[in-house]
């Protein structure tokens, strides 16, 4: 039986061949905290629909290991969906309130991401302990997930530095064009990261009002979740309220408001929200009455922004997905966003986001 051999040059031609078609394959590195089974399927609906559009994009989900949610789950739906160059990276490294805001466990790990990444996505979710921003507890805040919070507010105090230790050095400095976003949860720890505090509870604190029937009675600009859920327990509502946003006339979301003039319609369900503003922070939208912060962009790093609403969920952008209201009442997020001239101001967020990470 005769032996073949292959030309060292053509190894090496093989293996260049190789790296270069991985690299087009997956040029671009985004991060997503927190990889639940339903965050991972709303990306993937966007990317199916071309809400998002970055074709060479490797996804990586990062959580800590003493979140509450298991992440199992995650990884049987990547295999059984076939959901290709996404991946999920486990954290275990030992974090706790006096070490989040300075070296840790984890500022390696931080480091390689701000190396290696160009983006990263914080989404929605419980209630931070108080503890992190320096407050007592709220009798209506409710933690059930401090891990998830201690690491997602240790990478976003990494990354942007704050008042609660002016003396480190931000990642981003190294890179300040990477782009980050925040959901909802995530603006929300951004805010505390960077030294800001939070309202523990919108309806008590801001408006005085401490029944579900009592927010239902005020204008609906002014609610920020479905109060029907509590007075119909065991039934299926939607958890999110629709309604409009007042964008200020700079930053980054006034560029978005091409066809919805200054008050597009947004998707919420949150019962906190930003009290003190943190260290180089700025509000970019409030609510229709000035009292709810909606938008944050970074001073330094334009390309860190939060939104206290929901651009991110798939049902936005389907015209057959239906929320449901009241037992009696549902609608589609997707005609109300039509109707109100605002379905673009979301696809221009995406839009946007995609055509910066294909530009890095």
């Amino acid at each position: 039986m005769r032996k073949s051999f292959l030309h060292p040059r053509f190894l090496l031609l093989l293996t260049f061949s190789f790296l270069l078609t991985f690299a087009v394959q997956a040029k671009h590195r985004i991060y997503l905290l927190h990889p639940t089974v339903g965050n991972i399927e709303n990306m993937m609906d966007l990317i199916k629909e071309r809400v998002i559009d970055i074709p060479d994009a490797e996804w990586i989900g990062l959580y800590h290991a003493k979140e509450t949610y298991d992440y199992s789950l995650s990884e049987k739906y990547i295999k059984e969906k076939g959901i290709q160059h996404y991946t999920l990276q486990k954290v275990a490294a030992e974090l706790n309130v006096k070490n989040v805001y300075g070296e840790n466990g984890c500022s390696t790990l931080f480091r390689e991401i701000v190396q290696t990444g160009d983006a990263i996505l914080f989404f929605g979710g419980p209630d931070i302990q108080p503890a992190l921003y320096g407050e007592k507890q709220h009798l209506l805040t409710e933690v059930t997930d401090p891990y998830r919070h201690l690491m997602e507010t240790s990478l976003l105090f990494h990354l942007v530095g704050g008042s609660r230790n002016p003396g480190f050095h931000p990642l981003l400095e190294a890179k300040p064009g990477m782009i980050v976003r925040g959901f909802c949860l995530g603006m929300q720890t951004l805010n505390v990261a960077a030294g800001g505090t939070l309202i523990q509870d919108i309806p008590t604190e801001v408006y005085h009002v401490s029944t579900a029937e009592g927010m239902l009675a005020i204008d609906p600009q002014n609610r920020h979740r479905n109060y029907n859920t509590q007075l119909n327990p065991g039934c299926d509502l939607s958890w999110g309220i629709l309604h409009p946003v007042r964008v200020k006339q700079s930053g980054y979301l006034f560029q978005l408001c091409k066809d919805a003039g200054l008050n597009p319609y947004v998707l919420t369900s949150h019962h906190q929200a930003v009290g003190k503003v943190g260290k180089d922070l700025e509000i970019i939208a409030t609510s229709m009455d000035g009292k709810i912060v909606e938008g944050l962009q970074h001073k330094k790093f334009k390309e860190v922004v939060g939104v206290q609403f929901h651009p991110e969920q798939a049902v936005l952008y389907q015209p057959q997905g239906q929320f449901r209201m009241t037992p009696e009442n549902s609608y589609s997020p997707n005609e109300v966003l039509l109707r109100e001239r605002s379905l673009n101001f979301h696809r221009e967020f995406w839009k946007d986001f995609s055509a910066k990470v294909m530009a890095l």
